[in-house]
């Protein structure tokens, strides 16, 4: 009798190991994949796309002439606060059209776009008496997504400052379940001046633990990258690379296409690289194609490229690589200030390690 039921007792542990068991493998498949950004060239999965409506012209603020040339600025004093499609509705509508076109061509591979929504009244009218405008088109530089960690970062032009507010609703829903962490770094000083900390995701390009962080004097500074350097701690080495105040961002000059392939704007450049992207070939990108956003591509992976098809150069250059190219029109998004990297942002990459 006791060995009947020792038989079933062990009959029952068994059966409640296999149920947890197939429970466990349940929950494994309803779990979402994991936040993960390491390359720049890691096979493209999840992202946040920008979106080209409600644009506000950019008001003029003497905390922003550092910024911007003298006929933007004319512009600016003239239109600022206005409704881009009031003041240049067909281009305005071409932005629209191009933006949403990007989705497409991403969707169509399989990839998962998020879109935020558009601002409510106050959060369209916040930093307002600052500076007027708004747009919603560059999702890269708000936030930053280095391995699992989600960083929201700190802006050197007031009026972009707003744009954070719809991304943590798609972030704060996408992380859940997935371990990532989410921080916020120090808001910018009122005065906005040089000693306060700045971090912009245009300037921030990943080659797994080596990150490299542009230098203009335009948007990122010395302090914003000791507090990444600080944040990411020792396993990470976060390199400054000084570029010609011509340029805002680092991927307006630099892009890197897989594991020794990218594209340069060396003229654009006012340092010596990282050792770390010594021996690379780097196709160059003259000064006058970066100014219209000839080194700003959008990898899908280590074998594929979507580029601007006015950058017809470039373009066959990577060709020669045998490197797949996917040509998109962007010019009329790329005369808001960035074109295909500034306009998206991935939450997740899958691998890219550099080939042995």
């Amino acid at each position: 009798m006791r060995k009947i039921i020792i038989c079933i007792a062990m009959g029952i542990v068994l059966a409640g190991n296999v149920t947890g068991s197939a429970d466990e493998k349940d929950k494994s498949k309803s779990m979402k994949p994991k936040i993960g950004v390491d390359y720049e060239w890691g096979a493209l999965k999840e992202v946040i796309v920008g979106i080209g409506d409600d644009l506000i012209i950019p008001g003029y603020s003497d905390k922003v002439d550092f910024i911007y040339d003298k006929k933007l600025i004319d512009v600016m004093k003239k239109s600022g606060g206005k409704p881009a499609i009031e003041v240049e509705p067909d281009k305005t509508r071409k932005v629209l059209e191009q933006i949403n076109g990007l989705v497409k061509v991403l969707e169509k591979r399989g990839i998962k776009v998020y879109r935020p929504r558009l601002l409510n009244p106050v959060e369209h009218d916040y930093l307002i008496n600052v500076q007027e405008g708004q747009m919603q088109i560059y999702t890269r530089d708000p936030i930053l997504v280095i391995g699992n960690n989600v960083i929201e970062t700190a802006l050197k032009i007031p009026m972009r400052a707003k744009e954070i507010f719809p991304l943590r609703e798609i972030i704060r829903n996408r992380i859940k379940d997935t371990g990532a962490k989410y921080v916020s770094m120090p808001s910018p000083n009122p005065n906005y001046g040089n000693d306060g900390i700045y971090l912009e995701g245009g300037d921030v390009l990943l080659n797994g633990k080596d990150i490299y962080v542009g230098n203009s004097g335009k948007a990122s500074n010395p302090a914003g990258i000791e507090w990444l350097q600080n944040y990411l701690g020792p396993d990470y080495r976060v390199h400054e690379i000084k570029i010609s105040p011509e340029f805002e961002h680092l991927d307006c000059i630099m892009a890197l296409l897989k594991p020794g392939l990218g594209l340069l704007c060396r003229d654009g450049l006012a340092g010596k690289l990282p050792d770390s992207l010594k021996g690379w070939d780097f196709i160059d990108v003259t000064v006058e194609e970066a100014k219209r956003l000839g080194a700003n591509a959008l990898v899908l992976d280590d074998k594929t490229v979507i580029m601007d098809t006015q950058h017809k150069r470039i373009i066959d250059e990577v060709k020669k690589r045998n490197h797949e190219v996917i040509k998109v029109p962007y010019d009329y998004v790329a005369k808001w200030g960035g074109a295909f990297r500034c306009s998206h942002h991935p939450l997740v990459r899958v691998g890219g390690r550099p080939q042995p």
